[in-house]
């Protein structure tokens, strides 16, 4: 079995894994180790590729030249309206990076594909716990998954009025969404919520540089690192979907699409883009100022040919264990380091009293009142069913062990009449408990967009994240 990394359930639990204190060392431990690898990549040995990517990619994030001198830091994330476990890692990137002297970039995944156009609210009502539930609000048209980076707002109206329309989900909220003061309008859906959470992050004291992944797919030293896998691929091909299935293996997965799909038989790890916005399969013929990284290939760029410690969410630390295992098979060499961090923050919403134990517990007296009458009667009873109990037959004496059980149910049955009047109050206190832990459940989520929360929680929550 590999890694588990599991979200923090807590309001405001942190996971990081490895601990913040142990990161400036793995930094400098993965700085030496790629920057001596004796690896060639495109005809140029690691050393030589690193310093080029760092170069392009600092100039096109519009980085001083005097930054490619120092370690990078890394994050990335698709660019939607995340939740606050997620966007944790930019300030933790920016903190991270003002205690070591390095450099922070951001990478957009505009390469990904926008899947849904719809945010979800909890609908909430403080008096009646079986009223709460989830409702989805449109801020555009839907027309099938495209990237990022072609993604064009397709009903301006819609996108423009979100805010307003959404604002009746939220009527009795105690407490303002970011949502009605930060909505950003633009001709493309990744660029507007880009801006969205880059003025935020500005406003709270985190800056860090920020590159697109297809402006970093138009470098050189990316052409040249594509361009090393398509002349070999039968080999790349085969280290890549032995490492896929050595991680199905090991923790018992069997979908074929989980963590990645195979490549098929002259299939390249990178996606060709198109005029009309959409994805194709990369071959080893691909023209590569086309080509996209797919997930694990885009981790593996970032971290061998370009950065110098990577941070990761849950999923991406998860998959991330196939790219060490191409890193080691593929290039013969140690993959650097890197850190899982996630966290929760609950939208502060009055929860209701009960919770899973207290559920536990109602529905152990519901069943009790059925099955074992006898705990809620005078002794006698009590003391009639230990008799019974005590008298059990050895599980070799079948017949007697049968006349035994239905001794114990007629037993059961001729007590159930006196505790009849418990059970309707018992199951009417259990269906309440349910509820409000159902609705608690909801409301508790931790996947809710960060422009769904007050300000001064969010800041004060992300800001911790700076130190």
């Amino acid at each position: 079995m590999t890694a588990q990394f599991r979200a923090p359930t807590a309001n405001g639990a942190v996971l990081a894994e490895p601990h913040f204190a142990a990161l400036p060392a793995l930094v400098e431990a993965n700085r030496e180790r790629l920057n001596s690898a004796p690896v060639r990549i495109g005809g140029l040995p690691l050393p030589d590729l690193r310093a080029l990517a760092r170069r392009e990619a600092l100039e096109r994030a519009g980085s001083a030249s005097d930054g490619a001198l120092r370690p990078l830091l890394l994050a990335g994330h698709q660019p939607e309206l995340s939740h606050p476990g997620v966007w944790v890692k930019n300030f933790a990137l920016n903190g991270l990076a003002r205690k070591l002297g390095c450099v922070p970039l951001h990478l957009v995944v505009d390469n990904d594909t926008l899947k849904s156009t719809a945010l979800r609210f909890p609908v909430w009502n403080p008096n009646d716990p079986r009223s709460v539930r989830l409702e989805s609000v449109n801020f555009d048209a839907f027309a099938g998954e495209v990237a990022y980076e072609d993604r064009a707002v397709r009903d301006a109206e819609a996108f423009r009025t979100f805010p307003a329309r959404a604002a009746p989900v939220w009527a009795n909220w105690p407490h303002e969404p970011l949502l009605a003061n930060c909505w950003r309008t633009g001709t493309n859906v990744g660029d507007a919520f880009t801006q969205m959470r880059r003025g935020r992050e500005r406003e709270w004291g985190c800056h860090n540089l920020e590159l697109s992944v297809s402006a970093l797919s138009q470098t050189r030293a990316f052409a040249r690192f594509a361009a090393h896998i398509l002349n070999d691929l039968p080999r790349f091909r085969a280290c890549y979907n032995r490492a896929i299935r050595a991680y199905r293996d090991a923790n018992g997965v069997r979908s074929a699409n989980h963590p990645a799909p195979e490549l098929e038989e002259g299939e390249a790890p990178f996606w060709v883009r198109t005029g009309e916005g959409k994805r194709q399969r990369a071959t080893a013929t691909s023209d590569v100022t086309k080509l996209r990284p797919r997930a694990l290939t885009l981790t593996l760029f970032a971290r061998v040919c370009l950065g110098d410690f990577f941070i990761h969410g849950i999923g991406g630390g998860k998959y991330d264990e196939v790219t060490d295992a191409i890193i080691r098979d593929y290039f013969g060499i140690s993959p650097p380091a890197y850190q899982v961090l996630s966290a929760t923050l609950h939208l502060p919403l009055p929860a209701f009293a009960a919770t899973r134990a207290d559920e536990a517990n109602a529905a152990r007296r519901v069943r009790d009142l059925r099955w074992n009458p006898h705990k809620f009667l005078p002794s006698e009873h009590a003391t009639e069913r230990e008799r019974l109990c005590a008298s059990e037959p050895p599980r070799e004496a079948h017949a007697a062990r049968r006349e035994w059980f239905r001794a114990l149910q007629k037993h059961t049955e001729a007590l159930r009449p006196l505790v009849a009047d418990q059970l309707p109050a018992a199951e009417s206190h259990l269906a309440q408990v349910r509820a409000e832990c159902d609705a608690n459940a909801i409301l508790h989520r931790r996947d809710f967009a960060w422009v769904l929360y007050p300000e001064d929680v969010l800041r004060a929550f992300l800001q911790n994240f700076l130190a």
